[in-house]
């Protein structure tokens, strides 16, 4: 069984990532390599990444997820303003928790239990970089009501 992988970008600057089920390698790497098209943009943006029904990471995805994010630090750092997690299984915390250890996130990173934490988190840190347009258009496409920065 492989997963199901969508990343949404129609309300950019907030990239949506969803998966569903266990990534094989071979479709993980394919998801590093389209999550680097938009580090590659050149933009700043935000992203949540809805995991909750994911499954765990292979040790050699978690070295892949490492080495990513060696690789793109710099670029991370400037473009993601802010990434927040969707994660609900301790198990998969841990998992992320490991992965962190070894390379920490170079941006503003929360791990959330529902999509209006994570879109609470996001529009903050747009509101935080000046984006405030941005904010509001999401806080409105969304529902979202007043945010607190995270």
């Amino acid at each position: 069984m492989s997963a199901i992988i969508m990343f949404d970008d129609s309300c950019w600057p907030l990239l949506l990532l969803r998966v569903t089920g266990p990534m094989t390698d071979k479709q993980f790497g394919e998801f590093l390599a389209q999550s680097t098209t938009y580090v590659e943009r050149g933009e700043r943006y935000v992203s949540i990444f809805d995991i909750a029904q994911a499954g765990l990471p292979s040790p050699t995805q978690r070295q892949m997820q490492v080495e990513w994010i060696r690789k793109y630090d710099a670029q991370l750092r400037e473009r993601v303003l802010g990434n927040a997690n969707i994660i609900t299984s301790a198990p998969l915390r841990l998992a992320l928790s490991l992965i962190f250890h070894l390379k920490p996130l170079p941006m503003p990173y929360a791990a959330v239990p529902d999509m209006d934490s994570a879109l609470r988190f996001v529009i903050g840190k747009l509101e935080e970089a000046g984006l405030g347009e941005d904010a509001a258009r999401i806080r409105r496409q969304f529902g979202v009501g007043g945010v607190r920065a995270g």
